[in-house]
């Protein structure tokens, strides 16, 4: 991201896409990372609810209920 800000000062619409796309193969190359496995710890009762409704019925076994 470094010199987004004068890039957006010269030309708004093309930083905003060359952000975008940044952020998107960042994430991309995070998410590939965990391919093998994957923990989320949780904090909150909701959002561990949330995660847990959405996982399929296989990787219900390895989660670890509290």
């Amino acid at each position: 991201m470094r010199g987004y800000k004068t890039r957006a000062k010269a030309d708004l619409k093309s930083a905003a896409a060359e952000a975008d796309l940044l952020i998107k193969k960042t994430y991309r190359t995070l998410m590939t990372r965990g391919m093998k496995g994957c923990y989320v710890y949780c904090s909150d009762e909701e959002t561990a609810s949330y995660f847990r409704d959405r996982l399929s019925p296989g990787a219900l076994a390895a989660v670890v209920k509290p």
